[in-house]
């Protein structure tokens, strides 16, 4: 719906509410992963799990730079391409209009909660699965089939245990810098002289870096178990290139600019599938852990 944005007061309010549509989704997700999967096992699941959030935001640079050559087709901006999904609109006199949409981006994104509707179980009462071994996943922390009711005591319990606030914190902060960075990034390059389609194609590599950046600390918290170290080793790899950034960019040229945003682009979340993990592992119920996701 955002192709109807007309003023600041519209994109003001669509924001809003997508934010608030899908405030909900990666918290419920991860609780869900926790009830099917062990402590061994959930790590690499989350890895995975964020590749569709990471892979996504690699693949739509790619999407928009085709999309922005649709610019002035059909009466749209190439923002507007882009946000519609390449729904094409046409409105002739105004009504009737005709709606012919191809399946990518927002259209995709509908068509794929549906099939999450339809297809997911609620939880591993509703039949619990087995592995090709024959072991049954349950429950993370309890080894049961639970889904537990949350009253306000536990939610109050949760927010106020302030050793958990370094976990929230660290989110934070990183999240502060890697969501920016991503948003932006096409614009960055604009900035350092290239093209805006060229920008779009560019600002997807260090997106793309993301996916076995994440893949590779998460295997490692898995395999060691030492969740707390590989987060902090995660963390600190992106400081560090976050400092050469700062640093160095003033002093080089255009593609050592573009590499070292795609370095700082690449390193930013790898520690977040772990450090999600590491913080269900220190759950000490579902409706605890439920809520240190949210």
């Amino acid at each position: 719906m955002q192709i109807f944005i007309r003023n600041r007061t519209g994109f003001l309010i669509t924001r809003s509410i997508l934010g608030l549509a899908e405030a909900g989704f990666i918290p419920g997700a991860m609780f869900t992963l926790s009830m099917w999967y062990t402590q061994k096992d959930i790590t690499v699941r989350i890895a995975i799990f964020f590749f569709g959030m990471f892979g996504g935001t690699a693949v739509g640079p790619l999407i928009g730079a085709g999309l922005l050559k649709l610019d002035g087709k059909g009466g749209l901006w190439g923002w507007q391409w882009i946000f519609l999904g390449e729904a094409f609109l046409k409105i002739a006199h105004w009504w009737p209009f005709e709606l012919t949409f191809s399946v990518v981006e927002g259209v995709w994104t509908v068509l794929v909660s549906i099939a999450l509707l339809a297809l997911l179980p609620g939880g591993p009462a509703d039949g619990i699965p087995q592995d090709a071994e024959g072991t049954t996943h349950l429950d993370l922390s309890t080894g049961e089939s639970s889904q537990p009711k949350i009253p306000m005591k536990v939610v109050w319990k949760t927010v106020t245990n302030f050793r958990k606030w370094p976990h929230f914190l660290a989110t934070a902060c990183v999240f502060a810098t890697w969501s920016p960075l991503t948003t932006y990034t096409p614009s960055i390059m604009v900035s350092l002289g290239f093209s805006r389609i060229s920008a779009n194609a560019l600002a997807a590599i260090g997106n793309f870096i993301t996916l076995p950046v994440v893949l590779l600390f998460a295997w490692a918290g898995g395999k060691l178990r030492k969740w707390g170290f590989t987060v902090m080793t995660a963390q600190a790899c992106y400081l560090i290139a976050l400092i050469a950034l700062r640093c160095i960019q003033p002093h080089v040229g255009t593609w050592s600019k573009f590499g070292l945003w795609t370095t700082a682009n690449g390193l930013a979340v790898g520690y977040h599938p772990v450090h999600n993990a590491w913080i269900q592992v220190n759950s000490g119920s579902p409706e605890e852990r439920s809520i240190n996701m949210a």
